[in-house]
């Protein structure tokens, strides 16, 4: 680490960026001229043209987000850095809030990928020229100039952004000497380029690429994720020193850590952005992906250590053996911000399911693990089926059944009616929205009134439209239309199974409590779950249903449940098509393991109400008897041909396991075992139960511990007890 990485890494952390924060002073364009779209893309300009300015102290890399909104509810009344995110100025009006029955202007996408490389390859004014010789066309509504102007505002905008910069690098470097004054004009050379013009170096792409990514979260506050960096930013690498590019994709990272030093009271104590970079795998052609840029980030990885971003990686049979040499050496050392995908069986499976080669093999993620083609598609979310809140409904009001297989078959049923209702409803919106999108306007409002829809449609909405995430989208202005319309080619969504776990341990405890052993009737173990196992005789049943077999052993009794229930939903998903046409992407995936459990009551397999649920198919805790392989191997007996969306097994490792010099060659051994039997992706957490306590009670000793919660990484002791608690559970 350079004496410059190991200085601005202390500052990220210890959050330098507070002086640049500034409550948004009240602003406004819904009186302006123009349709909702030109009023939005005005009102994020405005925020281009005035948000505050900030240069660290020997920053490579700068621009920073700087207007905010402090919370009403501030917790201590002291703290001035409690912010909300979602600040914009506003930019409808009082009419059209009546007209739509609420103020929606603050919905805003997320987990989705736009392509960056569209900005790297036409620089700021590429898109501005491609808009404007696009609204040329006679034969365009008025609807689509609309969008292209609003497109050509926000891009204006960025531009003046990147412009100011250039300026205020210059004004400092009048002030400053030597290396500083070389470094400030350095940086004003280059902004000043890159506001109009597409970058030649690595430095100034790199640079371009954050501006770029600065300006989507701006316009839509967070979760929209990098995409392909390694490959993106691969052909500007050049002749550039490998040390100096290095440096600069650690000032990179730095910065993607930018806000850390916000506190949004989640659940989570701060704002983490949580957002994906994915590196490796293979090109659309099929060729090999690693590159120099791919390695020089895992360097840069190393040396920085932050658990934002989380790096997906991609691996594939094509790519070189270092690559997941120096990946593994990272996951064993504690970057627990790392996961691993199966890259030639996600790209079997894609392309089986009829997705184009070129653009399976092209594939990302967002903050979820959620597969996206970047800037092609944006696949969230037809369907979320939550399998244990059904299963409990179900059997609250169906539990007469001569056997297990007919309860089976009567839950599949249910499920499949769920599944049904859930993609039409999703379908019902969708369509409802292009009825906007094609300028039907009195439709759309009737509509409105006669579904009872609201105008929202997977937190997209004709009030909040994204002009400038548009511009990284590929169809928008060929189709002169804005992405939250699916201007883009591939029209798939998602569609996921969660609270998985605990459905596949609930029916195996049934099935061998109830209907085998006879020890209870189905009616007594529902009243059970229903009192939380509160009542007489009732914990005795429950230590008898949470030592039935459970999944992530290696025990058929219980896989075999999983492979049954689940690659029957992952099928019903592919009955149906989206409202234009596009399939179903399917997967299993469950997120937030304790706020969903706060709201699940108790379920059969012995779990109480209120408790954490597992990561997707991540064995409960305490419930991992035969140790990583055997829940690996668990996790692999499903059809990877079935799954296409997302995908998720967390093993939480005991440190001890990855110590010495052998350490590096177990982990990789153990995966790649995993992805020979079928595994699709693994999150591995390396960490020690112990080290966790003790960080709880002396955090400032244990600041740069990170873990992984989920989908997401955080610093140990930024978590609440609650959470640090359910961590550590994890190892017992």
């Amino acid at each position: 680490m350079t004496e410059r990485i190991r200085f601005l890494r202390e500052e990220t952390l210890s959050g330098r960026n507070k002086c640049a924060r500034r409550p948004m002073p009240p602003l406004s364009t819904a009186h302006e001229k123009g349709g909702i779209p030109i009023r939005k893309a005005l009102a994020l300009k405005l925020l281009f043209d005035t948000m505050p300015l900030f240069i660290g102290k020997k920053e490579w890399i700068v621009g920073t987000r700087t207007y905010f909104k402090p919370h009403k509810d501030n917790l201590d009344g002291h703290d001035p850095f409690n912010y909300t995110l979602g600040v914009y100025p506003s930019f409808v009006t009082e009419e059209e809030i009546r007209q739509f029955g609420k103020d929606y202007s603050s919905v805003n996408m997320c987990h989705y990928t736009p392509d960056l490389g569209i900005l790297l390859d036409k620089g700021v004014g590429g898109i501005i020229a491609d808009a404007k010789e696009r609204k040329k066309d006679p034969s365009l509504q008025p609807r689509q100039i609309e969008f292209l102007d609003s497109l050509i505002i926000a891009y204006q905008g960025l531009s003046s952004l990147i412009g100011r910069y250039a300026a205020y690098a210059k004004e400092l470097s009048l002030q400053a000497e030597g290396e500083e004054k070389e470094r400030l004009l350095i940086i004003a050379d280059i902004c000043r380029k890159i506001s109009k013009e597409a970058p030649d170096t690595f430095r100034e792409a790199v640079q371009l690429l954050w501006f770029g990514h600065l300006g989507i979260i701006v316009e839509s506050f967070m979760f929209i994720c990098y995409g392909r960096l390694d490959v993106i930013l691969g052909k500007y690498l050049k002749d550039t020193p490998h040390e100096e590019a290095r440096e600069i994709l650690e000032c990179l990272l730095l910065k993607m850590y930018d806000q850390a030093d916000i506190n949004d009271l989640s659940y989570l104590n701060k704002h983490e952005g949580q957002l994906v970079v994915t590196l490796g795998g293979v090109l659309p052609n099929g060729e090999n992906a690693v590159n120099d840029v791919s390695m020089l980030f895992l360097d840069a990885i190393d040396h920085v250590r932050l658990p934002e971003p989380e790096f997906n990686l991609r691996i594939s049979s094509k790519n070189p053996p270092e690559f997941l040499e120096k990946a593994a050496h990272l996951t064993v050392t504690g970057c627990n911000f790392v996961s691993y995908y199966n890259d030639d069986l996600f790209v079997e499976s894609m392309i089986r399911f009829g997705m184009k080669p070129e653009d399976a093999r092209d594939y990302g993620f967002d903050l979820c693990q959620d597969m996206n083609i970047p800037g092609r598609s944006a696949p969230f979310l037809s369907c979320s089926l939550p399998l244990a809140e059904n299963l409990m409904e179900f059997l609250q009001k169906q539990h007469d059944f001569d056997s297990f297989d007919a309860l089976l078959s009567a839950f599949k049923a249910w499920l499949s009616e769920k599944i049904r209702d859930t993609i039409g409803h999703s379908n019902a919106a969708g369509e409802q929205m292009m009825l906007y999108r094609d300028g039907k306007y009195e439709e759309f409002f009737e509509s409105m009134k006669k579904t009872g829809i609201p105008p929202i449609w997977d937190a997209r909405t004709p009030m909040c439209p994204l002009p400038y995430l548009s511009g990284m989208y590929h169809g928008a202005i060929e189709n002169a239309t804005d992405m939250i319309y699916e201007c883009y080619p591939i029209k798939d969504r998602g569609a996921f199974c969660g609270t998985s776990v605990e459905t596949v341990n609930s029916l195996a405890a049934l099935k061998k409590v109830v209907f085998e052993e006879k020890l209870y009737s189905l009616s007594e173990v529902v009243k059970a779950c229903q009192e939380d196992y509160q009542g007489e005789g009732q914990e005795i049943m429950r230590n008898i249903l949470w030592k039935a077999p459970k999944w992530g052993n290696d025990d058929p009794f219980a896989d075999l449940i999983a492979k049954d229930l689940l690659e029957y939903c992952l099928m019903e998903f592919d009955q149906y098509r989206t409202f234009s046409g596009g399939k179903i992407l399917a997967g299993i995936h469950q997120p937030h393991p304790v706020a969903t459990g706060w709201n699940l009551m108790a379920t059969p397999e012995g779990r109480h109400a209120k408790q954490p649920v597992s990561v997707t198919m991540t064995p409960e805790s305490g419930t991992m008897k035969n140790g990583a392989t055997a829940a690996l191997k668990s996790a692999s007996i499903f059809d990877p041909m079935l799954i296409h969306w997302n995908y998720c097994v967390m093993i939480n490792y005991y440190a001890s396991i990855f110590q010495g010099e052998k350490g590096t060659e177990i982990f990789k051994k153990l995966l790649l075992t995993y992805f020979a039997r079928g595994g699709l992706q693994h999150q591995p957490n390396v960490m020690d139960a112990n080290e966790l306590r003790k960080a709880q009670q002396e955090p400032e000793k244990y600041k740069d511990l990170i873990v992984r919660l989920w989908g997401v990484s955080a610093h140990f002791v930024d978590l609440s007890k609650e959470l640090q608690d359910e961590m550590i559970a994890r190892l017992s």
